[in-house]
């Protein structure tokens, strides 16, 4: 046992520097570091005791992690960055099969050519010459190479925690140069490939894209799903498409159950095991469960006593020796922490909420189904509650309750989908009519947490300064409570209801202030895009809903602020024009907050990217949102909000068609006007009278074909706000910031301020 708690302090140890390498500490910092942990073990040479022996080794481990993460950093990105924005022409292997999106393939190789690191890279091919690829062919390719460290101007690490070093854009043709002579290691695969074909050939196609995510890994039609992916996220059971422990579980109950619990069984069940994880992708969840599943079957073959401690911490060094970069993955983090707390606190709530409920016999396995899925999820969110919050902007509140509802569901699709798999190898039609009664699961989860996630109190959200006080404060009770419980005899009933009397006072707060707000225009930071939100009281009108140039799409970045600030409901949703920049977040949405009225140009079709307007008119079918096209000029109300919508006379494809509209609350104006140039503008200043305007949204993020003197005359704003951020388009160009300085117009910009505030007091 000595023995085993020594290698779980060296895990530990190892992990916390890495950990501290990746989010605490800059790259000069590490040499100290290093020294620093020598001469702990030093001087730990002088004590006695247990004690030295602990110290040492942590100390000496925490050392190897300091030196690990460099060295790691020394042979990827420091190697890659010289190569960076050159166009050049490389040879690679597909180590993936391509991932085909709305308007791009992603294709995941390590680069072969000797010119260049050896590394794993991610190509973006804008062409459909890539769809036919697979795991082992060898490739040549002519690509601009750019940073996996940087999206959007802002560093990132999604890609270096999936141990990704190079991006490049792909331009003309790939070319496929043969075949890799080890191809046949990819074999898990090609299983996997097949899985998801055969997944879509016998389930209908509403739910194969649940089932592809749910048996295959494969997530990216059900990230197409807008409106089921983000309720799952809301309601709190995404989990369940992330591969994971949970899955694995699932797995070694059907092999032991067919297998038995040998030796010979548990080595073939770890086999079967890996052959999933790898199958699926390799998640760090999967992987966390295979490594700690694959302990617990070799112990008794090995002798070794299981310790859940050892177990989780040499998981975690295990994935960050493969890749210390691993340690930004959120994945991994959730996946660890949801683990932690099932191993310290399960157990004991299980036991006590099992004396507590007492169910009659008739109802003892749905009362131990119930006990066993409220202690589980209730452990779970000890820890993973925080990263939720800082990850994500938000806490679900119903995730207890939506695993209960639907866990029972998640066993049999994940039992069933594989036996239907299975039965399909040998007669699709016979298959069929299982899938079709499995099909009846996935409708049954999709409805219940589409309706949890519209619901008031589904999530409270961190922007809410209310909420992060009551996060706050009920982890120091149920802290406080554990520490002295025993002194005191405490029990977690007090923490636990006043934790939930402090959500109630959010709730009671957050709505006190929403209706004592006289009026608030918020200008999102949406990088290149646009997104306006207008509040007064209960009232609420946005207008655009688009994002370029940023991570977090537009819909979710208002739906969480407005949320937030106690709405649930938009009035009016106004799209000037359906360029992605202006309506990509538009459907994301209306499927997470109650939509009334969804107005459009009436040449909407005109502009339409990418089928938006198909994708939009789907969204407000499935929502309930009433769809209105403005074919001439026209006022709207939503409580004190005024809305005056003028259409542009422009006809096509040009920025200049779409509508324009002023808003107006009290005696407070604001225009906007979409991406309109020039010539627009000055047909607008001379059809209707904007004087006394107080706030501009400048047209076109700042164009150089925008502000024209006459609309700066005309409108007279003592305020302009350019939305804007990363892009290649120059925006906002010096010639309209210079006409906006030399009219005496106060600029705010989105790329320099983020978002913009304005509330408005009655006499504005």
């Amino acid at each position: 046992m000595r023995g085993i708690r020594k290698l779980a302090i060296a895990c530990t140890g190892y992990c916390a520097a890495v950990f501290m390498s990746h989010y605490v500490m800059s790259r000069t910092q590490f040499g100290a570091a290093m020294a620093l942990c020598v001469v702990i073990a030093l001087s730990a040479l002088l004590a006695e005791g247990n004690m030295r022996k602990r110290v040492i080794i942590f100390a000496v481990a925490a050392a190897a992690g300091f030196a690990h993460y460099e060295l790691n950093c020394w042979q990827t990105i420091d190697k890659c960055e010289g190569f960076l924005g050159e166009k050049v022409q490389l040879s690679a292997r597909v180590t993936d099969y391509p991932d085909r999106r709305s308007n791009v393939t992603l294709i995941y190789v390590r680069v072969t050519d000797a010119r260049y690191p050896n590394v794993k890279a991610l190509m973006f091919d804008y062409s459909d010459g890539a769809s036919d690829l697979r795991p082992g062919d060898e490739i040549s390719l002519t690509a601009k190479l750019t940073s996996a460290t940087e999206r959007y101007g802002e560093d990132t690490d999604s890609n270096i925690s999936k141990g990704i070093y190079l991006c490049g854009s792909v331009s003309g043709e790939i070319e496929r140069t043969g075949r890799w002579s080890g191809a046949f290691l990819y074999f898990p695969k090609y299983i996997g490939n097949a899985l998801h074909t055969q997944i879509g050939r016998l389930f209908p196609d509403d739910v194969s894209h649940f089932m592809k995510a749910l048996l295959a890994g494969y997530k990216g039609d059900y990230y197409n799903d807008d409106k089921l992916y983000s309720a799952m996220n809301i309601a709190g059971l995404a989990h369940v498409v992330a591969v994971s422990g949970m899955h694995v579980a699932f797995l070694i109950g059907v092999l032991q159950s067919v297998l038995g619990k040998t030796r010979r069984s548990g080595i073939m069940c770890i086999a079967l095991v890996w052959l999933f994880v790898i199958m699926v992708g390799s998640p760090p969840s999967a992987v966390r469960a295979g490594i700690m599943i694959s302990m617990v079957l070799l112990a008794p073959i090995a002798g070794r006593i299981n310790d859940r401690a050892t177990m989780l911490s040499f998981a975690l060094a295990l994935i960050l020796l493969a890749n210390p970069f691993a340690a930004g993955s959120v994945a991994l983090q959730l996946s660890f922490g949801a683990v932690a707390g099932m191993f310290l606190f399960a157990q004991p709530l299980y036991v006590k909420m099992s004396e507590k409920l007492g169910f009659p016999r008739p109802l003892e396995r749905v009362g131990s189904y119930i006990t066993a899925t409220l202690s589980s999820s209730l452990s779970v969110t000890v820890f993973t509650v925080p990263l939720v919050a800082v990850h994500f902007g938000y806490v679900t509140l119903l995730a207890p309750i939506m695993n209960i509802l639907c866990l029972w569901a998640i066993s049999i699709l994940f039992t069933g989908g594989f036996l239907v798999c299975a039965i399909g190898l040998i007669s699709a039609p016979a298959a069929m009519l299982p899938a079709e009664v499995l099909a009846y699961l996935v409708r049954y989860i999709a409805v219940v947490v589409e309706y949890a996630a519209k619901l008031p109190f589904a999530a409270v959200y961190t922007e809410n300064g209310y909420v992060l006080v009551w996060l706050i404060v009920s982890y120091v009770m149920f802290v406080v409570c554990a520490a002295v419980r025993r002194k005191r005899k405490l029990t977690l009933l007090a923490p636990t209801a006043a934790c939930l009397v402090l959500l109630a006072l959010v709730f009671v707060r957050t709505d006190t202030d929403m209706r004592a707000d006289t009026g608030t225009i918020s200008v999102m930071s949406v990088g290149n895009g646009q997104c306006i939100a207008v509040t007064q009281r209960d009232s609420c009108v946005v207008i655009d809903c688009g994002s370029y140039g940023v991570i977090t799409n537009a819909g979710n970045m208002l739906s969480s602020y407005l949320h937030s600030m106690g709405h649930n409901d938009i009035d009016y949703l106004v799209l000037t024009h359906l360029h992605t920049d202006h309506a990509t977040g538009a459907a994301r949405l209306m499927d997470l907050m109650r939509v009334k009225i969804l107005v459009l140009p009436d040449n909407a079709a005109d502009t339409s990217a990418d089928g938006m307007l198909e994708k939009l008119l789907a969204a407000a079918d499935e929502n309930g949102t009433q769809v209105v096209y403005i074919t001439q000029d026209s006022e709207l109300t939503a409580g004190e909000i005024e809305l005056d919508i003028f259409e542009s006379s422009e006809r096509g494809k040009r920025n200049d068609s779409g509508i324009m509209l002023t808003v107006s609350i009290g005696e407070y104006d604001m225009l906007v006007t979409g991406d309109v140039e020039m010539s627009v503008e000055r047909e607008l200043v001379s059809k209707h009278e904007l004087s006394g305007t107080e706030l501009l949204i400048v047209p076109h993020h700042g164009s150089k074909y925008s502000c024209s003197d006459e609309l700066l005359n005309a409108v007279s704003p003592d305020t302009a706000v350019v939305s804007t951020g990363y892009n290649n388009y120059g925006h906002p160009s010096d010639e309209t910031l210079e006409r906006l300085d030399r009219h005496g117009i106060e600029t705010l910009r989105t790329d320099e301020l983020g978002r913009i505030i304005i509330h408005i007091t009655a006499g504005d």
